[in-house]
């Protein structure tokens, strides 16, 4: 009998990666993937737990899969991901309805865990963050979409005060440079034409197994592959970028000129307090260096709002220094305290009425200012890769150009009848909606 498995994956795109890997091994050992909870023996929550509104979203989702599970009985529930990983004693003794709880480290273990849970016996496979990491060759089951993530490292070693992360998922662990290689070449075999780079820190890809900053030379080995055509470099940290990864950005065709680059606040006062080990002229001189490298880059950054001790003129210079950058791409987030985090027992806490206030005051002047970008590329030319059909069945698709990176950004939305899914198209824009831009078909 083939039993049927339901896989959500929450959260970052490393956690989709994990969840695409326990796909692939569960599929090699027989099990059946569906995308209907209703029809599935088994339902896997790969879960996030790095913020409260994300911890939020892991137990709202596992709480809906419990009353699934009470309708019929019969099914099976597995909590994997970093909801798991850091409070499965919790989880454990409070809901008796979840039947097995999997560590990060060992997703590995996936097809034993099923096989025990399928055998009504209850069941918990969690190792401390790093020990059992054997899964670096583990094979993923694509999606049917042109782009992909590759999780290039897992870990972190920067400890900045807010972020739990390295007590979650341990210290920095590259992959190997041949073991990616081997990943981006499977995927593209898949149809795959744009690759995601992912890790905690991308810029620190192969400090702990080769010494040095590999980044630079796994972005050109990658690029040597024929049928990929975009790379794109995602969570960079502003205190270890080289001038070779630069320049390597800058002048590799196949390297999207974007870069994801998350500040979390600009202030010397808060980002001593963050562990940041950066000031805001190492910030500025970046920038400017970036800008001054590769002229038509996309930059995007993420901020903290009313971390412990931000006082008014903090938050002001922060929205000074928005203005004046004028950043492509912005997400912000409240403070969020985490236990096992220096941060959480600082002193000159915010409440959470003024962090939401900030919140909204910084996302509106991100707002006005995306808008105007937006509205200055009307008429513009741009190659546009086609990720999916709209949904809205109003005969449009859902384009991204290099600066728009998938499931964050917006979107182009592209009419025309010989549009494909996968395939490259250029096209004019002419219209803007919000965040996202509406274009034609640029007719050869």
């Amino acid at each position: 009998m083939s039993f049927k498995v339901y896989i959500e994956s929450l959260g970052c795109p490393k956690n989709e990666v994990d969840g695409e890997s326990m796909a692939c091994l569960l599929c090699e050992v027989g099990y059946e993937m569906t995308e209907e909870k209703e029809e599935a023996d088994i339902l896997i929550l790969n879960t996030c737990g790095f913020i409260d509104s994300a911890k939020e979203e892991s137990v709202n989702e596992i709480m809906e899969l419990v009353c699934l599970k009470n309708k019929d009985g019969r099914k099976k529930i597995i909590i994997s991901g970093c909801l798991a990983q850091r409070y499965y004693r919790d989880l454990e003794e409070e809901l008796p309805e979840i039947d097995a709880f999997l560590g990060i480290s060992d997703i590995d273990k996936i097809d034993q865990v099923c096989s025990l849970v399928l055998k009504n016996k209850r069941t918990c496979m969690v190792s401390l963050p790093g020990v059992n990491c054997n899964y670096s060759k583990i094979k993923r089951l694509a999606q049917n979409r042109p782009f992909a993530y590759i999780k290039i490292a897992d870990g972190c070693d920067n400890h900045c005060s807010y972020c739990a992360i390295p007590s979650i998922r341990g210290r920095f662990r590259s992959k190997s440079i041949e073991d990616i290689l081997e990943e981006a070449q499977e995927l593209v075999d898949y149809g795959v034409k744009e690759i995601n780079l992912v890790a905690q820190d991308t810029t620190m890809y192969g400090t702990d197994i080769y010494g040095e900053k590999k980044l630079p030379q796994l972005l050109l080995l990658l690029s040597e592959i024929p049928e990929l055509k975009w790379i794109r470099l995602l969570y960079t940290h502003p205190a270890h970028f080289s001038d070779e990864l630069i320049e390597q950005v800058a002048s590799n065709s196949k390297i999207c000129k974007y870069l994801d680059f998350p500040l979390q606040h600009i202030s010397d006062d808060i980002l001593a307090q963050m562990n940041r080990k950066v000031k805001r002229r190492d910030v500025e001189q970046l920038i400017l260096k970036l800008k001054e490298k590769i002229p038509d880059l996309t930059l995007r950054t993420s901020f903290i709002v009313g971390f412990p001790g931000e006082k008014k003129k903090h938050f002001e210079e922060l929205l000074e220094f928005v203005e004046k950058t004028g950043f492509d791409k912005l997400g912000a987030f409240p403070y969020s305290p985490e236990e096992e985090t220096s941060a959480y027992n600082f002193r000159g806490q915010v409440s959470s009425k003024l962090k939401h206030q900030r919140l909204d005051q910084l996302m509106l002047v991100q707002q006005e200012m995306a808008f105007e970008k937006n509205q200055a590329k009307i008429g513009k030319t741009l190659t546009v890769l086609i990720d999916a059909k709209s949904k809205e069945g109003n005969g449009y698709f859902l384009g991204r150009s290099q600066a728009e990176a998938p499931e964050v950004d917006g979107v182009i939305l592209v009419k025309g009848n010989s549009v494909r899914i996968g395939e490259f198209v250029k096209v004019k824009i002419i219209d803007y909606y919000d965040y996202d831009l509406v274009a034609q078909v640029v007719k050869n």
